[in-house]
């Protein structure tokens, strides 16, 4: 057994009482706003000594409460998480039960992973064709509701609830024709009208559940309504009060948009970004989308990736006020894509 971060705090400390091996709790920039180390970076000697020269006094840093792991691999986490996605889907369409505790389960093993996985974003494109899409999509948000709550430094309950609200957010999938939920082409009116159903498919069946906190049902009805009532099932307007619903609405459409579809091919993570930061203004909850935009970006540089000029090269730079048009370098020249509209990132290289 390992130990891994449990309860997560985080707090100021003087330069002259930080030893090596801790790991920095927000983001230090420089005076002319360059990211200089991101949040959850493990301070080194040379890290000490560089905060002296450039006269930094203090920083964040983090501090958790131990908890044990098992020794599991990210890709043995996730393709049981598939297993166990499809065995609760199937289960639900015989009009089985739903088996809480087998879930609760896989989601200690996600919110372990999302924790103590230092290339989290990495690791899930390597795992995105795994399987179905209705299925690694489960597990991505699931990923990634648990991954937000961390960063809205949410606590572990409350952090295990969008875990479990982003698995089975699209259980009422399950309802609805393959023909439809598989079709390549567009959907006609009728067909379109079918498949929105699954958000009430999926919360009948939830509710009825009474291990199920009830917000997790309402994220599975709620995931796609949106501030300015152009969402669905039910048009309503204003932000959710349920932290699950706005969570699992914006987590789905980061998955949705970086993902191959059968009617659409996956975009890169920056459009992804850039599509929920235009989607906070009167759609999304901007108290999720911010922070998610904010923190998203960061965890990009050194990648490598694919321009739209079909040049490689590698993020060096993310400015704080346009995280998704970073700075990148192609052999020995660069391209600020802040201020070079005219090309933008395809892809992102593994």
């Amino acid at each position: 057994m390992n130990i891994t971060a449990g309860v997560i705090s985080i707090f100021k400390l003087k330069i002259s009482s930080l030893k090596a091996g801790v790991k920095l709790g927000k983001d230090i920039y420089s005076y002319n706003s360059q990211l200089l180390l991101p949040r959850g970076t493990v301070i080194t000697k040379e890290h000490l000594e560089n905060f002296t020269v450039r006269n930094i006094a203090e920083v964040y840093i983090i501090e958790s409460t131990p908890r044990l792991k098992s020794e599991k691999k990210f890709e043995d986490v996730y393709s049981n998480s598939l297993d166990v996605v499809k065995a609760f889907m199937l289960e639900a369409k015989l009009g089985k039960t739903l088996e809480f505790d087998e879930i609760s389960n896989m989601v200690n093993l996600l919110l372990e992973q999302v924790f103590s996985v230092t290339d989290l974003f990495r690791q899930m494109r390597i795992m995105k064709g795994k399987d179905d899409y209705l299925f690694t999509h489960s597990v991505n948000v699931a990923l990634l509701c648990i991954l937000i709550g961390r960063w809205l430094n949410c606590d572990e309950e409350t952090i295990k609830k969008l875990g479990t609200a982003g698995l089975l957010h699209d259980i009422g999938k399950i309802y609805i024709d393959s023909s439809i939920l598989n079709k390549p082409g567009k959907l006609s009116e009728s067909e379109c009208r079918e498949i929105k159903k699954h958000t009430m498919l999926g919360y009948n069946y939830l509710v009825e559940n009474e291990s199920l906190n009830e917000d997790i049902a309402n994220a599975a009805l709620m995931h796609h309504e949106r501030a300015d009532g152009s969402g669905y099932p039910l048009g309503t307007e204003g932000y959710s009060k349920n932290i699950c619903v706005s969570v699992v609405s914006v987590a789905d459409v980061y998955d949705a948009v970086t993902s191959n579809r059968v009617y659409s091919a996956k975009r890169s993570p920056y459009t992804a970004a850039e599509i929920l930061w235009q989607e906070s203004f009167g759609k999304l909850d901007p108290r999720v989308t911010k922070v998610f935009y904010d923190k998203i970006t960061n965890f990009y540089v050194g990648n490598e990736v694919v321009l739209s000029n079909n040049e490689k090269g590698l993020v060096i730079y993310v400015d704080p006020s346009q995280p998704t048009r970073p700075v990148i370098m192609v052999g020995d020249k660069f391209y600020n894509l802040a201020t070079d509209r005219s090309i933008s990132i395809l892809e992102i290289i593994d």
